[in-house]
Order: C-alpha cells, then structure tokens, then sequence
C-alpha cells in the first residue's frame, strides 16, 4: 500500500451494476451490517474487501475498544470548537487531511467526521466536539474538513443527524423541533455538508425526532437529503443505535453499525424472504455501499496488516498552525506579547499549566504521538536567562475515581498567589479536561470545576499582570475577565497545544481566532435555558430560531464576548462597503466588497464577518414570523503584513436573504369556514400552501465588521423577493 504521505490513493471504475447482479440475497444482506467494530462484510468470491471504519474527529483511532488507550497513536489536531474558532476552511481542511492520512495508515477507509451539530447550551457534553452556535460558519468548515479528508482517499462521514444536542438520555430522548428551525439551523450545516463538501457518508442520531428515530426517517433520509439535496453516498447508523428493519430499510438506511446487525444483515434477508421488504431496497443499499468504497479506491487496497501510523513533521506543523489560529485573544491590556527583554521571572500557574486539556472525552479521544507541557514548552522557549517558577494552586479531577467535588487543594492556592506575587508576569491556566467534556454525559455547571475561580481571584489580587488563559472546549463563566490584564481561550488545542499556546505568548505568533460561539455572562441567559436537558424523554426546542447571538441580540442580553469576537497584536482597519448592486431579483446574485488595511506595526490576520439583517428583523412581523436580528452569510480570513491591504469579495444569492415557511394547508378551509374575514385576501400571503424556502421583498442591511456586536460597515440592498418558494438553488453559501 502506498503511503498516503506520498499520494492519496483514489479509486473508482468497477461495474458496480455487475458486482450487484452476481450478488446473493445473502450476500447483499451482509453487505447492510458490520461484522465487527469496525468493518464491513467482505464478499471474497467477488473481490469484495472488507472496509474499515475509524473514529474522529481530531484523530483516527483505528482499531480500538471503549478505552481510546488501547489504540495505536494518532496526531490529534484541535477539537472541533478551536477549529470552529479558526473560521479559516484552509486550516480545517489542512488538519482534516492530516487526520485522514493517519487513518490510511491505520487501514480504515471511512473516518466518522466531522460532527456539525450546533452549540445550543454550553452544557452540553458534547460541545467541544461541533463547530458552532451557527449553522453557516458550522457548514462552511464542514464542507472544508470533508474535501481535505476525502482529498486523501477516505470517505469522510457528516454525523449526527440531526439534533443530537444533548447526551441525557440520548437513545431515548426525542428532540421536539419545529420544522423551520430544523431547516434554518440544524439541517443547514448536514446540507452544506452535501452540497458543498461532497461527503460520502452520512450518519444518524441517536436521538429520535419529533418522536421517531432518525435511523427510520423516510422524509429525512429520502426526500430531503436524497431528493432535494442530491446526496448519493451511504447512510449508517450510530454505534448501536436503534433502527427497525422494514421501516429503515424503507427510510433510506443503507448500514447498520456494528455488527454483527440486529436490525439489517441476516435479518434484512429474512424481512425480505417474508415478503416484508422489497429486494429492490437491498440492491440500492449495496450498489451505494460498493459505489462508495469503489469512489475512495477500498476494492484496491491489500489485505488489512498492522496499523503503523507515523509521527510525521508535515502533521505536527499542521496542528501546531491550527491551534495558533484557533486561539482567541479575549482581552488584551497590552501584557500581550510578553516583552522579553523586560522578563526575568514568569509564574505558571493552575492545573493547566502542569496537564494542558488537549482533547475532549469519548469517541472523539485519541492516543497522542506525544504530550508536551506547557511548563516544559514554555522553560525552553525562554531559556535560562528567565527563571520560570510553577504552582498548581489547586487540583482539576482528571477522572471519575480523582473527581470528588471539582477537584481539591493542590502543592495550596495561597502558595501559589505568593508565587505570582514575587514574578514580572504570571500565567494562570485553568479550564476543564477530557472527564468534564465528554460524550455519554453532559456538564452540571458552566463554572470553573473545583477551586479555580477562587486561584484566578487570589491570583489576581497579588498580580495584576496576570495573563488568565483558558483550555476549556466549551463556555464556561468568567467573572474575573475585567480585572485580567489577558484573557486567552485556547481551547482543547490537540497535540501542539503547549508550543502553539507559547508561540502567542511570546509574539512568534499572531492568535489568529474568533469566537464561534457566544460567551454568556451566566446559565440563565442561555437560550435554552430551563428546557436544557429534557424531561419526560423529551428535549423541547422552545427557542426555536433564536440560536446563540441570535437569541442574545433579541433578548437584548447583555454577554461576556460576543460572537466572532477576537482581538488581534496589531490593529486593522475595514473600510466602507460596497455592493455590486443595490437591487437583487430574482435567480440574482450580489457581490459584497470591503478593504481591510493592517495599519499596525506587526503581521496579523482578520477576520471580515458579513451578517444580512431583514427588515424588522428581532421584531414579530405581521401573521406571526419571526426573522433573528441579524444572521452571518459571510466571512473570509485575511493575513496581511504591516502596511499591507487587500479587498475582500463576499457573494450572496437570493438563498442569503430566505427563511424557510412551513406552510398552512389548512388555511383555504378556514377561510371557506369563516366567509367575509379577508375579503381582500391581504392575509393570504402569510398562510402559503406549499413549504419551502421564501424571500420577502424589502429592504434588507448588508453589515460587516470583526463581531456580532463590532459592525463597521452597512450597505442596503433591496431585493425583489416572491410569492413562490425558491426553486433549485445554489448552496447555501
């Protein structure tokens, strides 16, 4: 087998049909289940190979049980949320490439990535895992990690879909979601995902929805992902996850996983020897299984030898660069970069920086190639002119048998302020791990777990050149932001976390992020507060479309950082905006233009963030439809040296400015039922009879600027709109 390093291997070209008609019942059957863990069924008198399966999304596993301990190393790239930070599709992809060259190495095929779900509470367990609070920023980096991996001759797999956004009582509960904020935001980034990305496999939930389970949703898997958006790839299950054969097998399903199958497999052969499923259904299942595996080049592969993955410097590179450019520059009084000419004593401080958090919990976890400490990364990056003194100050429980109560007093936490006290600066790193963030079980609090609040305090008030960074994967609360001289998320950073975190510290780097989620002030103002994480096995989406920044600029709540936040060592300027045109009809496009100048005295990156507020947005508009205040459309990341400027292009389409109408088929009869009460019809535009995406004419605010909350620029626009749904459209984006 060629190393992937080399080439990415692809296939394609056998008679797929052929391989189909020379199949048994059985065989076809075998073909719908695993066998094991991680492979399919092999056909050997047809040449057909077994094709392994590997998890992600910051690493490939390879072949493994529930311990991720037990697997061969991987490089382990940031987690999903410092990529959704990096709002850079080159990085993603980049880094995606390299995961998926590991899993060649591994022998798998099919990597089980990227997960596009959306941050809709900071609690969930899972969160550190997806991009975003917002569905087009989620489906843009989604679309890039798909092409980078696939690039590499493995089939990337989009998961879950859809509303998997809790892990209390996954396998039973039913997220209750209206339609429109299904299509506007949860279905978004999976279409994206087909439509831009390509991807070749799709995964189910494990949740049902509105009552059904995913695995069984023929409107889903059929008539929206297949029929409207096109996707020719393989639908699977999650691991175990519950899928009944003649309604799955109906539905769309093409494999179940793991094997050996309860649901498909022998028992899919059985449904239709009793006449309970169509063949039809079977031979449309395998010809896509075996037009997939032929796509990425399985059918030329050898047989499966040991996993031997590499620690390849091209790899280390590309997460070293990703995890710079996913760290966020909260807040930044001038401390940041730390001048070394005027250092001579550094305190390092809290949990963190003993035990970087590198990676989430469960499937998401790998074995790293290595594990750097900060200390260490930070010691040689200094030298032995600076003298670098540690104190934990308190303990961060690194698993459930050290959990206790958070974790208890460290070496203790006033050692460790008379530590800071004697330093020309002190960095206090504090956060979360691999057992507070994890899939299986969501968090109970959005606070610092154990005694770290108090360390950041007690911290402060002996130093107020303290510099606060944060490794957590998801929001946590940070009541001392205001007095820290540096505020930096740093996120779970993957294997190069400790030298990408030094390289910004010290000013070799620029931190390139920008929030991809909101910061709230406290629990209570999260959007789904109070409905967070179900009862009665039901998980209500009260909030409907007012997601994150949505929700808060709504609600007129006030945040901690606002969405897209990110400062940056030098200063930027985003000059006015300019549209194309000033009218968009209909099947139009417009092209949105902007100059971003660095007019500091050091490189840095920017990130120009395009947001389309409709008219009335935030407001109830007559008939009842709610539009958010503002929605992001756009962005580009730009890196420009000292002096240097550039223009940035943004396109919007008709798509830009829609909202998806459920419809209301029972309006003619209510009408017929109540004769005189709209005697105009005026009312009759607000109850269309067919579903669909819709634009309302008016005149929309084209805003552009570095946040939600930082908008620098506005252009109006004003677009025709129409009676009828949008017709074939172009992606989203």
């Amino acid at each position: 087998m060629k190393s992937p390093y080399d080439e990415a291997a692809t296939g394609g070209g056998h008679d797929i049909d052929a391989l189909v008609a020379a199949m048994t019942l059985d065989e076809k059957a075998a073909l719908t289940a695993g066998v094991d863990n991680w492979h399919t069924a092999a056909i050997g008198r047809l040449g057909i190979p077994a094709v392994k399966m590997t998890d992600g999304p910051n690493g490939a596993r390879g072949s493994t049980g529930s311990d991720h301990l037990s697997s061969t190393p991987s490089v382990c790239i940031p987690s999903g949320s410092a990529l959704g930070a990096t709002w850079d599709p080159e990085v993603v992809g980049a880094a995606s490439a390299a995961v998926a060259r590991q899993a060649r190495q591994k022998h798998a095929r099919v990597l089980l990535a990227p997960t596009v779900n959306l941050h809709r509470h900071p609690l969930w367990g899972r969160s550190f895992e997806c991009f975003s609070e917002d569905p087009y920023l989620s489906g843009k980096l989604a679309a890039a990690y798909i092409v980078g991996a696939q690039a590499e001759g493995v089939m990337a797999t989009v998961k879950h879909l859809v509303c998997n956004e809790t892990e209390h009582e996954r396998r039973m509960c039913s997220s209750e979601v209206e339609e429109r904020a299904l299509r506007e935001l949860y279905l978004l980034p999976f279409e994206m995902a087909v439509r831009e990305g390509g991807v070749q496999a799709v995964m189910t939930s494990y949740n049902r929805l509105n009552g059904g389970y995913l695995a069984d949703n023929a409107y889903l898997l059929t008539t929206v992902l297949r029929g409207e958006w096109g996707f020719d790839g393989i639908v699977m299950t999650d691991w175990w996850a519950v899928a009944s054969t003649e309604e799955a097998a109906e539905a769309g399903l093409d494999i179940e996983m793991p094997g050996p199958g309860r649901s498909f497999g022998p028992a899919l052969a059985r449904a239709v020897n009793e006449g309970r499923v169509k063949e039809q259904f079977v031979d449309e299942k395998a010809h896509r299984l075996l037009t997939s595996f032929d796509r990425v080049g399985a059918f030329e592969d050898p047989p499966e030898g040991p996993e031997q993955p590499g620690d390849h410097p091209r790899d280390r590179e590309v997460a070293r660069r990703a995890a710079i450019e996913a760290m966020v520059l909260l807040k930044n009084d001038g401390l940041l970069p730390l001048d070394l000419g005027a250092v001579r004593k550094v305190a390092l401080i809290g949990p963190g920086a003993e035990k970087l958090a590198i990676m989430g919990g469960g499937s998401a976890r790998v074995r790293s190639h290595y594990d750097l400490s900060l200390l260490e990364a930070l010691s040689q990056r200094l030298g032995p002119e600076v003298e670098v003194t540690f104190a934990t100050g308190c303990r961060l429980a690194r698993g459930k048998d050290d959990a206790g109560a958070g974790g208890g007093p460290g070496a203790s936490i006033g050692e460790a302020a008379e530590t800071a006290r004697g330093s020309d600066v002190a960095i206090v790193v504090v956060g979360t791990n691999d057992f507070w963030e994890s899939e299986s079980y969501d968090r109970t609090s959005m606070d610092l777990p154990g005694e770290q609040e108090e360390l950041v305090e007690r911290v402060l008030e002996a130093n107020s050149r303290t510099v606060v960074v944060l490794n957590t994967g998801s929001p946590v609360t940070v009541p001392f932001a205001g007095r820290a001289a540096s505020l930096v998320q740093c996120w779970f950073g993957g294997q190069e976390l400790a030298n990408a975190l030094v390289d910004v510290l010290v000013g070799d780097a620029e931190p390139g992020g920008r929030l991809p989620v909101t910061l709230p002030q406290r629990i209570q103002h999260t959007p789904a507060f109070g409905r967070f994480p179900g009862e009665a096995s039901q998980v209500r989406y009260g909030e409907g479309i007012l997601v994150g920044y949505r929700w808060y600029e709504a609600r007129q709540l006030p945040v901690s950082f606002p969405f897209g936040h990110g400062l940056s060592f030098t200063t930027t300027r985003i000059g006015p905006v300019r549209a194309g045109q000033r009218r968009l009809g209909r099947g139009g496009r417009v092209t949105i233009e902007v100059d971003v100048e660095n007019i500091g005295s050091r490189p840095g990156a920017e990130v120009v963030q395009l947001y389309v507020a409709p008219p009335g947005g935030g407001e109830l508009a007559p008939g009842g439809r709610l539009r958010p205040v503002k929605q992001l459309k756009g962005f580009a990341k730009v890196r420009l040296a000292p002096g240097e400027s550039t223009t940035v292009q943004l396109e919007l389409t008709e798509r830009s400015f829609a909202y998806w109408d459920v419809a209301d088929t029972a309006w003619p009869e209510l009408l017929e039922r109540n004769e005189g009460t709209d005697r105009d019809g005026s009312a009759n535009a607000l109850h269309r009879g067919e579903a669909g995406w819709y634009v309302d004419a008016g005149t929309y605010e084209i805003q552009v600027g570095r946040s939600s909350a930082d908008i620098s620029g506005r252009a109006e626009i004003e677009v025709e709109g129409s009676p009828e749904p949008l017709g074939p459209t172009p992606p989203p984006g």
